[in-house]
């Protein structure tokens, strides 16, 4: 199920539209800037954003909110994608992620914003809702054009940043 908020008009179905990906976490947080190019889609950029256990969380929050400002201030996306809080075993970590998302989503004011379940993500990608991360990734750089330097350096945070903000080009008017 997709997640459609305040903004919605259609703008990831444009040629040269630019998309903001997130996978969330509070020590890992992915994200990627994808612009499609007709049927093409080119990564402008994409990382990992990383915050240390031991310090506060305030300060852990706030290194993210500001790497992800400068990445919407560089590229200006019109649409944000995040991946939904997977509920696991470890409700600190599940908070931890949903407080990222939460940053991401106030980000998304103005823009189009998509929320993708992990397993839908999956799906669109490989076809496979359960397919291991390894193929996942191996699909995303199939899927894009970009530096095959860049790429092989994403960590997988990074790579499951390009699969949502993909998804949301997929999603289309869903």
């Amino acid at each position: 199920m997709t997640e459609c908020m305040a903004g919605w008009g259609g703008v990831v179905e444009q040629v040269g539209a630019r998309v903001l990906g997130v996978d969330p976490g509070l020590s890992a947080t992915g994200y990627a800037v994808v612009e499609a190019r007709g049927r093409r889609f080119s990564v402008l950029a994409a990382g990992t954003i990383r915050t240390q256990p031991g310090t506060g969380l305030p300060e852990r929050l706030g290194h993210i909110h500001d790497a992800l400002v400068q990445t919407i201030a560089t590229y200006e996306p019109q649409a944000v994608a995040v991946e939904e809080v997977f509920l696991a075993r470890n409700a600190p970590s599940a908070m931890g992620t949903a407080e990222v998302i939460g940053i991401v989503k106030l980000l998304a004011r103005g823009r189009e914003l998509r929320a993708f379940p992990p397993r839908q993500v999956k799906k669109w990608i490989c076809g496979n809702g359960s397919a291991p991360k390894e193929q996942m990734l191996a699909m995303v750089k199939a899927l894009v054009s970009g530096d095959g330097e860049a790429m092989a350096k994403w960590s997988d945070h990074a790579g499951d940043a390009v699969a949502i903000a993909l998804c949301a080009f997929f999603a289309g008017g869903r």
